[in-house]
């Protein structure tokens, strides 16, 4: 049965302004991107999830999963819970028990609802997406795992919500993966995007460092000394697996980046006594030089569609970020401005490329340029020190580091505007964080 979505309201489709016809759906709805003038963030209500029985602490683990989602995201503007009119000791979940003129009275357009009951070891839950305005139920879903899955839970619903309104495919149930120091070197970790339900991915006890992700989410590339000498690897993403050596030659072999494509790794050698960016496929094999020059180059990102990769260089003095063919070619500089600019992430978009900057105060902040236009605009400021960007897999947000509180480098997200930004973790010592591929 084709259905009617929201005509209502402005929504956001990846990509260009436009008017677009959701696959399924014969009414015609207004899609913009953000950023365009007529934009405007999707007003939702999120009470907390009711428990049906023996749930009080998934059912705290799921309003806090959904709440921090939606509000992270740049397409919503989640409500105050403390303005909220609706007695929620009395409101059910169904269209027929909610009273939706106390929700349309505090300027909710979309109202989520959600339970959770425990039954032995097993968790069961339901959400249910309305549409205020009309007193709709748009979306119910149903899921059922282990006691410690209301999050997750959560994470997929939210999911749910985006592909909805938007037609894309949402990014919450993704994971961070990041570097923490620990008592005998630093441990690469994976985390839920608000930094719950953290795995080792390695405990070998040595330095590891520079995750990233393989293009299935299966398997993280990184820099182990665990044989002394700064080796790349390969391993399960799950943690706990021997890792693979990729790389193994003399100096550095680091900054290994797999190619959207799946096909290749770039990555950092000085097996020649300088640092290069290189090539290979990604089993490891069919090394190739791409840069040859008397500075360093380094820290390579690859374009969406694999053709091209940013780079830092310093062959024109200072550090800045390039850009050059897959094979090497047509090599351009990026950014105009600064002196001490580095970690290139390309967006999944294309558009923007996001890099650390150092300004006059000595002090790192996160930027953008744009790869057509070369305009810099700068996402944070006077809140320590900013590091390390990586985009989601829409594009929407980035994670980064930030000394911000107390001095600890901790793991945080952002819309790439620099606006909407959220604290993950809660201890110090992360950083190098990366953000991983939709997999589901």
């Amino acid at each position: 049965m084709l259905r009617k979505r929201y005509s209502s309201v402005l929504l956001l489709l990846l990509g260009a302004a436009q008017v677009s016809y959701a696959q399924g759906d014969k009414s015609k709805r207004t899609v913009i991107e953000i950023g365009s003038p007529d934009f405007r963030a999707y007003p939702v209500a999120i009470p907390s999830a009711k428990d049906l029985g023996g749930a009080a602490k998934p059912v705290e683990e799921m309003t806090e999963a959904l709440q921090f989602d939606l509000d992270v995201s740049p397409l919503f503007r989640v409500l105050d819970p403390k303005s909220y009119l609706a007695d929620q000791t009395k409101e059910g979940i169904t269209a027929q028990s909610i009273k939706f003129s106390d929700w349309v009275s505090v300027g909710a357009e979309g109202l989520v609802k959600m339970t959770a009951q425990v039954s032995g070891n097993s968790l069961k839950t339901e959400y249910r997406f309305f549409d205020v305005a009309t007193g709709k139920e748009q979306l119910k879903k149903s899921y059922e795992g282990g006691l410690d899955q209301g999050g997750r839970f959560s994470h997929k619903f939210a999911d749910e919500i985006v592909f909805f309104l938007t037609g894309q495919r949402g990014i919450f149930n993704t994971q961070i993966a990041a570097v923490k120091k620990t008592d005998t070197g630093r441990e690469i970790y994976a985390m839920d995007i608000d930094g719950k339900n953290r795995r080792d991915v390695t405990a070998n006890g040595s330095i590891n460092l520079l995750p990233a992700w393989s293009r299935n989410g299966r398997e993280i590339v990184f820099t182990s000394y665990i044989r002394h000498n700064p080796n790349l690897y390969s391993v399960g993403a799950g943690g706990g697996g021997t890792p693979k050596l990729l790389s193994g030659e003399r100096g550095l072999n680091t900054g290994g980046v797999m190619s959207p494509d799946g096909t290749k790794i770039a990555l950092t050698l000085s097996r020649d006594g300088n640092s290069e960016v290189y090539v290979m496929n990604a089993d490891g094999t069919g090394l190739k030089r791409l840069t040859n020059e008397w500075a360093i180059d380094s820290s390579p990102s690859w374009s969406p569609d694999s053709k091209q990769i940013a780079f830092v260089s310093a062959r024109w003095g200072d550090p800045h970020i390039f850009v050059m063919g897959s094979d090497g070619s047509n090599v351009r500089r990026m950014t105009e401005r600064g002196s001490y600019n580095q970690t290139p992430d390309w967006s999944p978009r294309g558009d923007l490329i996001a890099f650390t900057a150092r300004d006059e105060r000595n002090v790192f902040d996160i930027f953008t340029v744009n790869t057509t236009t070369k305009e810099i605009k700068r996402l944070t400021q006077d809140q320590g020190n900013n590091e390390e960007p990586s985009f989601s897999p829409d594009g929407n947000l980035l994670t980064f580091s930030t000394t911000r509180e107390a001095g600890a480098s901790q793991i945080w997200v952002m819309s790439t505007d620099g606006q909407k930004q959220r604290r993950v973790t809660k201890a110090g010592g992360y950083s190098t964080p990366v953000w991983g591929p939709v997999t589901e």
